[in-house]
């Protein structure tokens, strides 16, 4: 499949994503949007692949919905922003991809920019990334799961804060805040990304999707729940 907004390769296992309009700061469109939920799937269906990286082009990783859209430009099929797949429809599938998903978040992220990474396993960041979730700013209810992923990744009290008060923040901050993995000087974020995707190579067939199963069941289960699922998952392998 042939992307615009979008570039994607694919390397010893590792599907590389890149968003690619580096002149807007790979502001996101419902183009890009629909070309993500693409490439994630080929991504997650082919047998030889066992993980995918999501980065920017440029100094940026995606500022933001672009502004036209927001203001209501749709695309040639018609859809306006927040009607394509990615937004309406994808983040629980995105959660639940079979692979190891991994976002570098290689410079400035804003609104989507972080929330469209959330549902990922991993989140890396340069040190000095400004990032900001503006929605308030922008009147929008921020969604992708934002509600179910932010209290659990930084607790309620810091959720709220960084969602009501919009307030601005580093990529070494949100390393502290535990919303990234991750952060390290810009120029490391991708070679970090790739050498903890080539980690994941030596796993079994098989084994990252049953221990992301295991995981995503036993955070909202009893102890009980969750060791009845781990015995469920193995003898399933």
């Amino acid at each position: 499949m042939s992307y615009s907004e979008i570039a994607v390769s694919s390397r010893d296992g590792v599907t590389l994503i890149k968003l690619n309009r580096p002149e807007k700061l790979n502001a996101y469109t419902p183009v890009m949007g629909e070309e993500l939920v693409a490439a994630l799937r080929e991504a997650a269906a082919d047998e030889a692949i066992h993980a995918v990286i999501v980065t920017g082009e440029g100094d940026a990783f995606c500022a933001g919905a672009d502004l036209d859209y927001l203001k209501g430009k749709t695309t040639e099929a018609g859809i306006r922003l927040g009607e394509e797949e990615f937004i309406a429809s994808f983040t629980e599938e995105l959660a639940q991809l079979p692979i190891l998903t991994i976002a570098a978040i290689n410079g400035a992220a804003a609104g989507i920019g972080i929330t469209g990474v959330l549902a990922f396993d991993i989140r890396i960041a340069a040190n000095d990334a400004k990032l900001v979730l503006n929605f308030a700013e922008l009147g929008i209810v921020p969604g992708m799961g934002s509600s179910y992923f932010l209290p659990r990744l930084l607790g309620e009290a810091k959720a709220r804060e960084l969602l009501l008060c919009t307030r601005r923040f580093s990529g070494a901050e949100a390393a502290e805040l535990g919303l990234v993995n991750h952060a390290v000087p810009a120029a490391g974020v991708l070679a970090l990304a790739e050498q903890l995707a080539n980690a994941a190579a030596g796993c079994k067939p098989g084994m990252i999707n049953a221990i992301k199963r295991a995981l995503a069941h036993g955070a909202v289960s009893s102890l009980a729940e969750a060791v009845a699922m781990e015995k469920q998952l193995s003898e399933e392998k």
